[in-house]
């Protein structure tokens, strides 16, 4: 079993078996990881899948799958803007409870979940939030945001770090903190960003219920040993629960550097639509996409109780 799983279901031990399966709507769902996902979340009862796609490749793929019938329904279509619609419509008629999103970009899904007139936005922010394994740490960090928000402003980035925080918080940490990343842990006064994040800091001094810092380091945000070198006096001593970026390319680097080089898995949604909606790469894994899956249904769960 991955790490990311293995915190996953050690976070939420009672998410390993579920009541009752949800109806998983997977957009372009021909891809072998994709599959192997929804095989893997059908043989544990997890989920019922719609599976959009060009009708000849799904039934051509499903036959290296052991995937009973009765636990899908194809519906197919003949392009990408289609599939991305039909999925967003099937949640939109109360038909789907997550969105898992297969060989198609990530824009043509989300021009359909945010569509005024026919799509599934809920709030007025949505923002991407990636859980990470840290296999040096052993434990799971979260990044924000680095597939969606290009360079938040002040209310954008509160609703970038709520959407984390609540996350982080389905997997019931007992209490969330939030480095705001900085080059440094000082004011840097000809850095936008520095200046937004000291903001934002003393605007959640009060917050009790989780803990937002910043402008902070990596180094601070995650090293005991770096915090003890610097004698650095904060709230966070290199235990933050998220990394907040100051722009989608810092976290995006930062999200790709742990996967590609670092060892981490990551799983990621998209907050703010009326459901979670399961953003991963075209390359990524099936056990990514799977992570991906638990942690929507983990979330599911927290908004149930």
């Amino acid at each position: 079993m991955s790490l990311l799983i293995e915190k996953l279901f050690e976070a939420r031990p009672e998410i390993k078996k579920v009541d009752k399966p949800i109806n998983l709507v997977a957009i372009k769902a021909a891809d072998e990881e994709v599959l192997a996902c929804i095989e893997r979340a059908v043989s544990e009862k997890r989920i019922f899948a719609y599976l959009i796609d060009d009708h000849v490749k799904l039934e051509e793929k499903l036959q290296g799958f052991a995937i009973p019938k009765e636990a899908y329904e194809i519906i197919a279509v003949n392009d990408d803007q289609e599939a991305a619609f039909k999925g967003v419509e099937l949640v939109r008629n109360g038909k789907g409870d997550a969105i898992l999103k297969g060989h198609i970009s990530t824009g043509k899904v989300l021009k359909e979940v945010v569509n005024k007139e026919t799509g599934i936005r809920k709030a007025a922010t949505l923002s991407h939030v990636a859980v990470l394994s840290m296999p040096t740490l052993n434990r799971l960090i979260a990044i924000t945001d680095g597939g969606l928000v290009l360079q938040p402003d002040k209310e954008t980035a509160k609703t970038v770090i709520e959407n984390a925080v609540e996350v982080m918080a389905s997997l019931k940490l007992p209490h969330v903190k939030v480095a705001l990343l900085s080059a440094a842990e000082n004011l840097i006064p000809k850095l936008p960003s520095s200046l937004l994040e000291s903001e934002l800091a003393k605007e959640y001094s009060r917050q009790t219920d989780f803990t937002v810092e910043g402008p902070i380091s990596i180094d601070l945000s995650l090293s005991p040993e770096s915090v003890k070198e610097k004698n650095y006096s904060g709230k966070i001593q290199g235990d933050a629960d998220i990394l907040f970026a100051p722009d989608i390319v810092t976290g995006n680097i930062e999200s790709k550097s742990l996967t590609l080089f670092g060892g981490s898995e990551m799983a990621s949604l998209i907050i703010g639509a009326k459901i979670p909606v399961i953003i991963t790469s075209r390359s990524s894994s099936f056990e990514e996409k799977y992570a991906s899956l638990l942690l929507s249904q983990i979330m599911m769960t927290m908004n149930g109780e």
